[in-house]
């Protein structure tokens, strides 16, 4: 290989360039117009035709360069913008760049040299390995990359402990190679060739975030650091090295490096420590896979790995936590994580270990209530301990301290944490009902002074309850071979859109009888839908579907608008949909509609046709001022409001006028869907500061707009606007007006444009959201059974059931007029109607579960009652 001497005292032009340009490079680095100049000048003077026309002096002159850059390794310095317009500059010539990469030997020698702290040394590899052409990776940069982490970056691990610098800049260049092969080559290569290398990264990475020491006053250089590990981490677990290549990306099961490497981070996490454990751990556990967790804790409890008190151990360690900096905690799930592995000491009937573990840490918990950041994360852990304790003592911990916590809301306002501590105070008090309120001024307070909560879920959290002390863990009984959904941590607006769409009989039996291979979502929910028609269980984990369907701006572990889910959900499943040649769901749900402008001064009249997966009805707001209902012209729908966002409505332009929109009786509750349905299509005067740009008149005009409904789908879907911007107050609130829902709604369809035909439909579910934020409370399905029949007159099978997350139970119509019309915050947000076909009946239709369903659903039974014995 062609190479010289340092000590040679030729100095080329160029080279003498990047000498001047090092020495004043302060003047340069910051500005981008003088790095662009500065580039192309180098760029000219290493493309010469000299250099260019005679190869073995082109390459003594980058070996030069690349000899001055690694100087500045030696004295532990480098400049990242100077060595990326150096190495940029290099990397034009290809054949250069390939030889100087292909040169192992002398990169061998430089990582001998460099024996001390080598972040800068990594740092020079990976701006190197950066700037690999496409036309290199697959050949030389692969070879590159692969030497590196043999010869460096894997023997690096044994000989220094713990240097999270390093660390982080070795895993951005495993995740960029990553990036790399996704990218450029046809058959993806995996970071690590062998699954002993990957679990000992993984272990390294794992002990260095577990002990390093975070700067608490300013901790971003460590939030970088520590995404940058644990993104690289999540890539290593999800490959496998052991399987063949060709099928990796069609795995979905966890792979041996990711348990064993939570299965080390459990052990250490549960071995008794005098200090305190990193905050930077944190930044993990929102990369481990929650559907693994359950059988990895239960393979460890059995063979002594982890005991009662070890668990204890990580349930206090997590809590210990709590009060680490926000850009840490905010991306945890406390609430899950804790609740996991509490119910793992219920498991294995560890009750006294758990009231162990609540009366050491409620008043640390009680204290972090009165501190801004860990508020609603102290608040999420009481009230999970609240609704599992029997002891009154442990609900009167968290009385004693309302009248002080009240007080510091009057001054630092925190409407969700309020509303959960109300929640909790009413919870409390039905599974207590031995406690004596009358002398608690406080509790007395709020439960006259606030909405009453939704009974359902007081119902919920005193079933939940009852469960956590039975024997039977799973409520064996399945009420009408229905089937609930656990909640995963907030991921009720996933189980009440799988439960409405599971609802809907035709699009049910289409979902489980095609054949849908690489249709990731579809697949998904086939899978979810075969559960919900033959588990034995009483409920199923959806987890995977959550993973795979969730919309990547929804932030995980976080209350979401289940509206924009469903859109969302719907209009991927139609696009996988196209690829096999196929249009059902779009005939199931699709609503054609247009709209119609008409000037009123030259009668021009401009159609839009627009097609959506729900129409988003505005309602008239509640005015608390006054004793009827206006609609509140500052509040804007929540769609409007999302920056940036994809909000999945149908015309929201077509905002109700003040003069069309119905008047209601607060005490008779006589507002019905149907009037606000009618008006949502009236015809609407488009004058002042509404004024309609004609084409033809090339000015604001007067005009008259109307919308038609062009199509009727088998499933028409209603979104009601529960949520509006509010421009005086600057916030988001709900809207509580009160409605009657008929089980019957006349739709006028205008097939043909101009002659409208009379179509009925009935009532098939609603989702209800309970609470007072767009971002908190709580959904649950009201869902009618169709047996044999469905027609505008029929009532003997008119059997209804309440569906809330794993909880399942039988309900009715009137039940559920009845709670929406008693308890403030229960709502009706989304509504399924189904059409009435031409003939007074339709007969169920008959589905044919494909067989590799059945047998899937058959080995998952099999497993289930092995879980029931042991």
């Amino acid at each position: 290989m062609f190479r010289i001497s340092t000590h040679n005292e030729y100095d080329s032009s160029l080279l003498n360039t990047i000498k001047r340009i090092h020495t004043d490079f302060a003047q340069y680095e910051n500005s981008s117009d003088k790095l662009r100049i500065l580039r192309e000048k180098l760029h000219q003077l290493w493309l010469r035709p000299q250099l260019v026309s005679n190869p073995a002096m082109r390459d003594y002159e980058g070996y030069r360069i690349a000899e001055y850059l690694e100087q500045f390794l030696a004295e532990q310095t480098i400049n990242d913008k100077f060595f990326t317009l150096i190495i940029n500059t290099l990397s034009k010539n290809e054949h250069f760049y390939q030889i100087l990469l292909n040169d192992h030997i002398r990169f061998q020698s430089l990582f001998h040299t460099n024996s001390q702290k080598s972040v800068h040394l990594i740092r020079y590899i990976e701006i190197l390995y950066l700037h690999c052409s496409s036309n290199l990776v697959a050949k030389s940069g692969l070879e590159f990359y692969r030497f590196v982490l043999d010869i460096y970056c894997l023997r690096y691990l044994h000989k220094i402990p713990r240097d999270i610098e390093w660390l982080a800049v070795c895993s951005r260049f495993m995740y960029q190679f990553y990036e790399n092969t996704r990218k450029y080559l046809s058959s993806t290569d995996l970071i690590f060739m062998n699954q002993k290398d990957a679990i000992d990264y993984s272990f390294y990475a794992i002990d260095t975030l577990i002990h390093h020491s975070v700067v608490l006053n300013d901790c971003k250089h460590d939030v970088i650091l520590a995404d940058i590990i644990t993104k690289t981490i999540s890539v290593v677990w999800e490959q496998n090295p052991s399987v063949d290549r060709s099928i990796q990306d069609t795995l979905d099961q966890i792979t041996l490096i990711q348990s064993r490497s939570i299965e080390y981070l459990f052990e250490t996490l549960s071995t008794p420590t005098k200090s305190k454990f990193s905050s930077a751990i944190l930044y993990l556990f929102p990369r481990i896979q929650l559907d693994a967790i359950d059988s990895i804790v239960r393979n460890m409890y059995t063979d002594g790995r982890l005991t009662g008190e070890r668990l204890v151990a990580i349930i206090k360690c997590l809590i210990d936590l709590i009060d680490v900096p926000i850009e840490f905690s905010q991306h945890i799930s406390y609430e899950t994580w804790i609740a996991g592995f509490c119910m793992t000491l219920i498991t294995f009937n560890h009750h006294e270990l758990l009231l162990k573990v609540i009366d050491e840490t409620i008043s640390l918990l009680i204290d972090y209530l009165f501190l801004t950041k860990t508020a609603d994360n102290a608040c999420q852990i009481l009230f999970w301990f609240v609704r599992y304790d029997k002891r009154l003592q442990t609900f009167r911990s968290v009385v004693d301290h309302l009248a002080n916590l009240f007080e510091k809301l009057k001054t630092i306002p925190n409407e969700e944490l309020k509303t959960k501590l109300i929640e909790l105070c009413q919870m409390g008090i039905v599974l207590h009902p031995e406690y004596d309120i009358s002398n608690e001024s406080i509790l007395k307070q709020i439960i006259h002074s606030v909405p009453q909560p939704d009974l359902n879920i007081l119902l919920n959290h005193k079933n939940f309850h009852s469960r956590l002390h039975s024997l039977n863990m799973e409520n064996d009984q399945k009420i009408k071979n229905r089937v609930g959904i656990s909640n995963l941590g907030n991921t009720c607006y996933v189980n009440s859109v799988l439960q409405a769409l599971y609802q809907c009989v035709l699009f049910r039996k289409y979902v489980l009888e095609q054949r849908f291979d690489e249709r990731v979502v579809l697949r998904e929910l086939q899978l979810i839908f075969a559960q919900l028609n033959l588990t034995k269980r009483a409920y199923i984990n959806a987890i995977n579907f959550v993973r795979i369907a969730r919309p990547t701006w929804f932030t995980v572990h976080e209350q979401q608008d289940c509206a924009e889910f469903l859109g969302y959900l719907l209009d991927t499943m139609k696009n996988e949909e196209k690829t096999i040649s196929s249009n059902e769901i779009h005939r199931l749900f699709t609503i054609q509609t247009c709209q119609r402008n008409r000037c009123q001064r030259c009668s021009l009249e401009s159609y839009r046709e627009e097609s959506s997966n729900y129409l988003f009805l505005p309602i008239p707001s509640s005015d608390r001022s006054q004793d009827n209902y206006n609609y509140n012209q500052s509040a804007t729908p929540i769609s409007v409001m999302k920056n940036g966002l994809k909000f999945y409505t149908a015309l929201n332009g077509n905002s109700l006028p003040n003069s069309t929109l119905p008047s209601c009786d607060t005490t008779t509750n006589s507002l019905n869907l149907q009037t606000v349905f009618d008006c949502y299509f009236q015809k609407e005067e488009l004058e002042n500061e509404n004024q309609y740009r004609c084409e033809h008149c090339r000015s604001l005009q007067n005009a008259e707009r109307s919308i038609i409904l062009q199509t009727a789908p088998e499933y028409l879907i209603l979104s009601l606007n529960r949520f509006e911007y509010d421009k005086q107050t600057n916030i988001f609130r709900k809207v509580f007006t009160k409605m009657n829902y008929p089980k019957l709604l006349n739709v006028h369809v205008y097939p043909s444009g101009a002659i409208p035909l009379l179509t009925k439909y009935n009532l098939l579910l609603i989702i209800v959201h309970t609470g007072y934020t767009l971002h908190g409370g709580h959904y649950y399905v009201y869902a009618r059974d169709i047996k044999s029949s469905i027609s505008e007159s029929d009532e003997q099978n008119d059997e209804w059931f309440l569906l809330n997350d794993d909880l399942v139970t039988s309900s009715s119509y009137e039940a559920m007029m009845e709670n929406c019309a008693q308890y403030t915050s229960a709502t009706p947000y989304v509504l399924f109607y189904k059409r009435i076909g031409q003939q007074q009946t339709e007969e169920t239709p008959q589905i044919h579960i494909r067989e590799s369903l059945i047998r899937q659903m058959q080995e998952d039974d099999s497993n289930y009652e092995r879980e029931l014995e042991k």
